[in-house]
């Protein structure tokens, strides 16, 4: 099983990637729950709310400057393409921004939490442009043509903002329900199927019509078949008659 097979957080979010591309989903729920990933996370990572799967782990240590820890991030996430150039905008933003830059060095905050909110922007985007098409939600796989006007200022809109308090309730609420979130949903899942199994049985148990004697009229004898004659099927022929 993939689930045995992946060793660390990085391996994990690949393998998650690669599922959902090849829209492999009952594997990448399996890997999930065997890596005690939140339902609700692994339900946003599916749809495309976030970013990876999982959050990468960064060495819990004090970091000196902006810089230090936004590099240390960028090479856990390895993103040249993604993560590589918010880091960058925000490095160079904090030199010349003392505010900005004591939020880039608080414990809750971090790149990939950031690439998060870009990437929970974005699908609202998406959503919007695609209720104004008249579909009722985004496609999969959909693309997103998004320049750097609307992706830098939701990076600065992520580190700026004061959720300190909202991301350490989060967290404890995380914890306590993840276990109860994944027996919830598969219990959901397990009725659905018996219930869908008791449906699929009584297809093809229809009621066989009852065959009644052919009386001449205005007696109460019946009809003697000839000899040798072959008695024809009452009615039509069904497919639920046929042998399984």
């Amino acid at each position: 099983m993939l689930e045995k097979i992946v060793k660390s957080v990085e391996e994990l979010n690949a393998a998650a990637a690669h599922l959902r591309q090849s829209g492999a989903l009952d594997a990448l729920w399996r890997l999930a729950k065997a890596w005690a990933v939140p339902y609700k996370q692994t339900e946003d990572f599916i749809c495309g709310k976030r970013y990876r799967l999982a959050e990468v782990p960064i060495a819990d240590k004090d970091f000196r400057t902006p810089s230090e820890k936004l590099r240390e991030e960028m090479l856990a996430l390895d993103d040249k393409c993604f993560a590589d150039i918010v880091g960058w905008h925000i490095t160079h933003k904090c030199r010349d921004d003392e505010e900005l830059a004591a939020q880039v060095l608080k414990k809750h905050k971090s790149l990939q939490r950031c690439l998060d909110f870009i990437t929970g922007k974005a699908f609202e985007m998406a959503t919007e442009q695609a209720k104004q098409k008249g579909l009722e939600r985004v496609q999969q796989n959909t693309g997103l043509a998004i320049t750097e006007r609307e992706v830098f200022p939701w990076a600065e809109e992520y580190y700026r903002s004061a959720d300190e308090a909202e991301a350490e309730k989060k967290a404890e609420e995380e914890k306590k329900n993840i276990l109860a979130a994944w027996e919830t949903a598969e219990k959901k899942v397990t009725t659905a199927g018996k219930t869908a199994s008791v449906k699929k049985e009584g297809i093809g148990k229809a009621k066989k019509p009852q065959k009644k004697a052919d009386k001449e009229p205005g007696t109460g004898q019946k009809n003697a078949p000839e000899a040798n004659e072959k008695k024809e099927p009452f009615g039509q022929m069904s497919l639920f008659d046929l042998p399984q």
